[in-house]
């Protein structure tokens, strides 16, 4: 009876054994077989440094996530850490001032800056052309400012009444340019706004008082304006004013849109051009033919008598053996002259060689050539003379009253 028991319960053990190690085996099976794919780590993409001014007094610089990236100036030493996405940004920096950044081997230079400043004095002015109306401002830009970097982005808007309205958009390096494509029935408003490397500044808006149509002389002729371009007095000399009221003083400025020259009150235009393609001209060169002799045949005999070894001078000894030797005596080859052939570029028309090609004009008169076509500087506008660089107007000084 013991051995029984002992026979089942070791039964019973080997049986809950085995069915423990097959559920073990069923969820977590032994790893086999052939690999046939492998997880990979994607290779660090190398990040090229670069920084710019973002707003006053501040730069941000893009580099490799969690990298240090220095800032250095004359007396300036700053570093920083990178974020997960690769930005740093130093700020209370001063504006004006150029910094080197550097990391993990790369360096770039940035000057902070300032917003820039608006432009002043915007004025316009109608011209020659019944389309367009021509812009001045002025504006001080400094190194804090971006220096000379300044671009000026020019809007003409005009409100049409309806969904839509008329825009017209340039861009300009200059502080004066010409907005052309002005409906002569609308009134605009036209808008300068100052860009720097960190973006535009305040912009400033002048809006006209009357439309181009009612500057026309006669409703019925649209390129005629009554008022033109101002031209400026070409002399620099104040007008004498009355003397001032007590409690006053006279100043002379310069009228708005001019700058003060010296004495006198200046502004200026870039120069326009007009373009012209080129023109071409068939020319055809003709040459005379020419010849080289060649031999038609073989030399003719003249004499020929048998010897033993010796000929008189100018015969050739000529020895064939058992026929003997002979003296011989030869003419000159006949010869002939023949016709080269055509040179390189040329054909042969049957009474010489010529060749037609294809040859650029002389520029038209007051063009040159600029390589692609021809180029020459427009007339100055109304009011304007050329000073070899670009148009210039002169105006005198205005008297202005003011306290004393």
């Amino acid at each position: 009876m013991k051995t029984r028991h002992f026979y089942a319960t070791a039964v019973a053990l080997l049986t809950l054994s085995a069915l423990t190690i097959g559920g073990a085996a069923a969820a977590e099976p032994t790893p086999g077989g052939v690999v046939i794919a492998q997880g990979t780590s994607a290779p660090a993409q190398e990040i090229t440094l670069s920084a710019a001014p973002t707003k006053p007094g501040q730069i941000t610089v893009k580099a490799q996530p969690r990298a240090q990236v220095k800032l250095t100036a004359k007396g300036v030493k700053q570093s920083k850490k990178a974020n997960s996405a690769g930005i740093a940004v130093f700020t209370k920096l001063t504006a004006g001032k150029t910094y080197t950044l550097n990391s993990r081997g790369q360096s770039t230079k940035v000057t902070a800056l300032k917003t820039v400043a608006p432009a002043t004095d915007l004025t316009v002015r109608t011209t020659t052309i019944a389309d367009s109306v021509a812009l001045s401002w002025k504006h001080t830009d400094t190194k804090a400012t971006g220096g000379s970097n300044l671009n000026y982005r020019v809007t003409a808007k005009a409100d049409t009444g309806a969904i839509n309205s008329e825009t017209i958009s340039t861009e300009t390096t200059s502080t004066a340019t010409i907005v052309s494509g002005i409906n002569p029935d609308l009134l605009y408003t036209f808008t300068v706004t100052p860009i720097n490397a960190m973006g535009p500044g305040q912009s400033t808006t002048a809006t006209m008082s009357e439309t181009l149509r009612s500057l026309m002389v006669g409703k019925d002729q649209p390129l005629t304006l009554q008022r033109v371009a101002e031209t400026p007095p070409t002399s620099a000399t104040p007008t004498p004013q009355p003397a001032p009221k007590p409690g006053t003083k006279t100043i002379y400025v310069c009228p708005s849109g001019y700058s003060e020259t010296g004495s006198s009150c200046t502004k200026t235009l870039p120069y326009t051009y007009t373009y012209t393609p080129y023109t071409y001209r068939t020319e055809v060169t003709n040459r005379a033919y020419t010849y080289h002799t060649e031999t038609t045949g073989p030399m003719p005999m003249i004499d020929s008598f048998e010897t033993q070894n010796v000929c008189p001078s100018g015969y050739n000894l000529e020895d064939y053996g058992a026929n003997g030797k002979w003296c011989r005596l030869y003419g000159p080859a006949p010869t002939a002259q023949v016709k080269d052939a055509a040179p390189a570029g040329f054909t042969d028309n049957g009474s010489n060689y010529t060749k037609s090609e294809q040859v650029k004009n002389n520029p038209p008169a007051g063009y040159t050539d600029n390589g692609t076509q021809w180029v020459t500087t427009n007339p100055a506008p109304a009011g304007y003379t050329d000073n070899g660089t670009q148009y210039v107007a002169t105006a005198a000084k205005e008297a202005k009253i003011v306290p004393a």
